[in-house]
């Protein structure tokens, strides 16, 4: 993870605060509003209620650093639980802005063109009570809508949580293909998150599903660990028995770095689970160069890709592993014929109603999920892995997936 700085700490706690203190006025405007008797021991409640829940993020984050705490029961139903409250208070905030907004616009209105006093008498044809019940559900609406809407979705993420995954087959059809690379099939493992959430158990049966695909190459695209150096030797002896007709290479993912680079690729490399950190491996197929290209975690530095490329055969395919998607923006101009990167998770949360889909993680990302094809004639191809594991929340509504990538000419 990365290092826990003072400013790091500040920031956190900063936010934590703000956003604790955003939460419990909005419940204290409720409590008000619904004029509820013992208001003074309601609202002490609500006070230690919401200070002890908006410390859960927090205390997650930094015993996550305990080597002792990692592996144990506390850690996950910690998570889990900080993890509720951490869905519901971003979606609360982001729908009372909104509606706070309205609702000052609406008042700087009100003020601004401001209504003649009526003369004469009062109209007497409407009902107190009634006036008086229209009133407060006028009052209560937007707190339904801001306290309503989150709990929808907190619910939704529980209860639609998904721990498993889908084989997604597809076929990409490139126009500068070698005839000897058709039918060549790439099986891709992407954010695997060795760790709490991912025993090495279950790593040995994605390894025994992939082998039962009998796949030609496999492609593991970065983020092998969740946080720690102690996470690697449970991936490295789930993953070593993976089988193909040329091999297995990887990437490293923003997490690898966090948890030690060195010790990965040594790892990696031992188990012949090739690490390829800004280098090419080129393979001969029946006489065809197929360049496999590998990078360390970016976003931005065209300069890793540019030193992997020395070592690439100029006219073979090129087959790009980069953990970061939105890395395709410089990829493209340097000729990468297929990219397959991860990183996203397809935001791990999204939400499904009617038919309707909404993931957030689109709004972050030029490339967030999927099949993306650019170019002259669509030739040149990134698909984004939704990964398998899952990190920092132990909730995911984003089905997990292993890719089935076939190649073919077009």
């Amino acid at each position: 993870m990365p290092t826990l700085t003072v400013a790091r700490i500040a920031l956190i706690l900063i936010l934590s605060l703000l956003a604790g203190v955003y939460v419990y006025r909005k419940l204290l405007k409720l409590i008000t509003t619904l004029n509820l008797k013992h208001q003074k021991p309601i609202k002490t409640f609500v006070a230690v209620l919401v200070s002890a829940l908006m410390g859960l993020p927090a205390l997650s984050m930094f015993l996550r650093h305990g080597v002792d705490l990692r592996e144990h029961g506390f850690m996950y139903a910690l998570f889990t639980l900080s993890s509720i409250w951490f869905i519901w208070v971003v979606s609360m905030v982001i729908t009372f802005v909104p509606l706070d907004a309205v609702s000052a616009v609406k008042k700087f209105f009100q003020q601004w063109i401001k209504q003649p006093e009526l003369v004469g008498e009062p109209d007497v044809s409407i009902d107190p009570s009634r006036r008086d019940f229209l009133s407060k559900t006028v009052s209560l609406a937007p707190f339904a809508v801001g306290f309503g809407f989150p709990s929808v979705i907190t619910a939704y993420s529980v209860l639609n949580n998904r721990s498993d995954y889908i084989i997604n087959t597809m076929t990409l059809r490139f126009p500068n293909l070698p005839n000897e690379l058709r039918g060549l099939k790439i099986a891709q493992i992407s954010d695997v998150h060795s760790g709490l959430y991912m025993p090495q158990r279950k790593m040995e049966e994605i390894t025994e599903v992939v082998n039962a695909h009998t796949p030609d190459l496999i492609a593991l695209t970065g983020d092998f660990v969740s946080s720690f150096k102690e996470e690697i030797e449970p991936f490295v002896k789930a993953f070593q028995n993976l089988k193909s007709t040329f091999g297995t290479f990887s990437c490293a993912g923003n997490h690898d770095e966090w948890a030690g680079i060195s010790a990965i690729e040594s790892a990696l490399n031992e188990k012949n689970l090739t690490l390829l950190r800004n280098r090419t491996e080129v393979l001969t197929i029946d006489g065809a160069r197929l360049n496999v290209i590998g990078m360390d975690f970016a976003r931005e530095k065209k300069h890793y890709l540019e030193r992997a490329l020395h070592s690439a055969d100029k006219d073979g395919f090129k087959l790009l592993l980069c953990h970061h998607p939105d890395f395709f923006i410089h990829a493209k101009p340097m000729g990468i014929d297929l990219m397959l990167a991860g990183h996203t998770h397809g935001g791990q949360i999204a939400l499904e109603f009617a038919g309707v889909e909404f993931y957030p993680i689109d709004l972050f990302y030029k490339y967030p999920r999927g099949l993306f094809e650019e170019g002259k004639n669509c030739a040149q191809k990134l698909y984004v892995n939704l990964g398998i594991g899952i990190t920092a929340t132990p909730l995911r509504t984003v089905q997990a997936e292993i890719a089935l990538i076939t190649l073919e000419k077009s």
